[in-house]
């Protein structure tokens, strides 16, 4: 009986171990980007996933993709440099970009080393620009400069 009873535990143990999460897997991140979105007051409609991973680079800040994205951060960019950022995406309801353009909303919340760094939004239908903070601002709104001034500065700090 002890025998038999060793060995349940022991599976029990096994399985309950298998089964565990680790909290900087994808699934948690996913999870934690859920809750800040419902957080903000937004409606999540569709959960897109894990949409990008990729080591932040000053080379990446010098393209317009990565310069519009962290252009919009309230974070610091310098402190990201050298790590690995994860990028979920969602699509939304009870955005204010929703309000402008009579589309739902992508939002992107971005991770690393399992937290949230900010994130972007951007209408969901065919348009052509930047992206907005995840608040719907846009860079001029978020840095309180003109997009000249911001570019000057973004230059001397990220060219080679």
């Amino acid at each position: 009986m002890k025998k038999l009873l060793c060995i349940v535990l022991g599976f029990l143990f096994i399985i309950s171990t298998g089964c565990s999460n680790n909290s900087s897997t994808t699934g948690d991140d996913e999870g934690t980007a859920v809750k800040y979105i419902k957080n903000q007051g937004y409606d999540i409609i569709t959960q897109n996933g894990d949409i990008q991973k990729y080591t932040l680079e000053k080379s990446k800040l010098q393209t317009i993709q990565y310069q519009q994205i962290w252009g919009v951060q309230k974070a610091d960019t310098d402190k990201y440099l050298g790590k690995e950022i994860s990028t979920y995406s969602f699509t939304v309801e009870k955005h204010p970009l929703v309000k402008i353009y009579k589309v739902k909303t992508n939002v992107f919340i971005m991770f690393s080393d399992g937290k949230v760094v900010g994130g972007y939004s951007f209408p969901n239908g065919k348009l052509y620009g930047s992206v907005y903070s995840l608040d719907g601002k846009t860079l001029e709104e978020v840095t309180g400069l003109s997009y000249q001034q911001w570019r000057e500065n973004w230059d001397k700090k990220y060219s080679n």
